[in-house]
């Protein structure tokens, strides 16, 4: 079920800080809320789309299906950022599935309404240039994830960049976002704890030697 948003909603999302009350007005006439149960595929590959999707609220995985029919763990993305790709502006079409991990709030905005007004607002455009270069960031990590780094860089780059998700999610979930064997992982871990860089406390892992960490990766 689809619900409408109001201007005092549209000026808590980052994506819409600081535009007029008349750009508000006009994004709320094309702007609406859905919520997702965890489970539930937003889109699949090479779907097109004619909505630019962003996430308020709850967590998003974006994952692609390999020749062998495997699953290859692309990244995650979290509250109060868009989902769509560049791509999708150019109607190209999705360039991986994406399926929500937790119950999930998106906002769908009608694509061809969306740029009337978006080419007239230099905020709204640099806006969305801040969220362009995020998943350009992305793209970069994983690129060094998947080609540069050893299973032993990827862990240590997790460990440095996302500490928290590390300790919340499991070590199998953590290994399929590493594409790495859970064993591999446990054994990297007790390395890295041997050699003094992490150690865990009660099941939690804490970074005792930061500069040795990113001398892994960097």
């Amino acid at each position: 079920m689809y619900h409408t948003v109001d201007a005092q909603y549209l000026q808590t999302i980052p994506l819409f800080y600081d535009l007029s009350q008349h750009e508000l007005e006009q994004l709320c006439a094309i702007v609406k809320i859905k919520s997702f149960a965890k489970g539930e595929i937003l889109h699949y590959e090479k779907d097109k789309q004619s909505e630019i999707y962003y996430l308020k609220s709850g967590l998003l995985k974006v994952y692609k299906i390999d020749r062998f029919d495997n699953e290859i763990f692309m990244y995650n993305l979290f509250n109060n950022t868009l989902i769509s790709e560049i791509t999708d502006f150019e109607e190209v079409g999705c360039f991986a599935n994406a399926e929500f991990v937790v119950p999930s709030d998106v906002l769908i905005i009608d694509f061809e309404r969306f740029k009337a007004i978006y080419v007239q607002s230099p905020t709204l455009m640099m806006h969305l240039l801040k969220e362009f270069t995020k998943k350009s960031r992305m793209m970069q990590c994983i690129i060094n994830r998947e080609i540069v780094f050893d299973g032993t860089a990827k862990v240590a780059f997790m460990l440095i960049n996302d500490l928290e998700s590390f300790n919340r999610l499991k070590k199998n979930e953590i290994a399929y976002m590493l594409n790495i064997q859970p064993e591999t992982l446990s054994r990297i871990l007790k390395k890295l704890t041997r050699n003094e860089m992490i150690v865990s406390r009660e099941g939690t892992i804490h970074i005792n030697d930061q500069e040795a960490l990113r001398a892994i990766f960097e």
